[in-house]
């Protein structure tokens, strides 16, 4: 009844949760960007809002992720899966964002698991 509400669980748990979206949604690269898009919004919400060292840096990864899945959906949009569209060729540099944001989410997990302590 009188349980209190340990930050540091809710924050490992908010993480976890973010990094199985995250893993999960690799496994199918267009449907699965929503995935990995609102896993890395959960990473850096919960590290924002417990104020995690690292915090900046996910928040940079979100929004790297959030450039390139938009760009991705927007791109499938008007041209759908076929690649030779009248689309400009510049496009495929802002879908770039989207695995430099994973990658740097996986960056950051290592940094996290292998240089820091604790969560």
């Amino acid at each position: 009844m009188g349980e209190e509400r340990n930050p540091g669980r809710i924050l490992q748990i908010g993480f976890y949760a973010g990094l199985l979206l995250v893993f999960l949604g690799v496994l199918e690269p267009l449907r699965g960007s929503l995935s990995v898009l609102f896993g890395s919004a959960l990473i850096a919400g919960v590290t924002f809002k417990y104020r995690d060292p690292q915090y900046e840096y996910y928040l940079i990864a979100a929004a790297l992720v959030f450039i390139g899945v938009l760009t991705l959906l927007m791109r499938y949009y008007f041209s759908g899966i076929d690649v030779e569209t009248a689309l400009l060729s510049s496009w495929g540099i802002l879908i770039l964002a989207y695995p430099i944001g994973w990658f740097f989410i996986l960056v950051l997990l290592f940094v996290r698991l292998f240089w820091m302590k604790k969560i």
